[in-house]
């Protein structure tokens, strides 16, 4: 029985990704794109300010931020 430092440097990790799932990720990225055209504008919004506001307090735990990087605070 091999020890799992083994099991784990078996695997290359300069693999690349089957053709099949690069395939299925660029349709996924197409459906994405054709539902956020179709999202209306509010709701586009409403999305960024939900981003800023869960990316805020990581980016702010590594530097200081300028005022201008804060989350608006509107809501839609």
């Amino acid at each position: 029985m091999g020890s799992r430092s083994e099991d784990a440097s078996s695997i290359d990790p300069r693999a690349r990704p089957s053709a099949d799932l690069m395939a299925r990720l660029r349709r996924g990225k197409v459906e994405l794109r054709r539902e956020r055209e179709r999202m209306p504008l509010p709701e586009k919004v409403r999305q960024v300010i939900e981003l800023q506001r869960f990316v805020h307090p990581l980016l702010a735990r590594q530097r200081a931020l300028e005022p201008w990087e804060r989350p608006w605070e509107i809501e839609p």
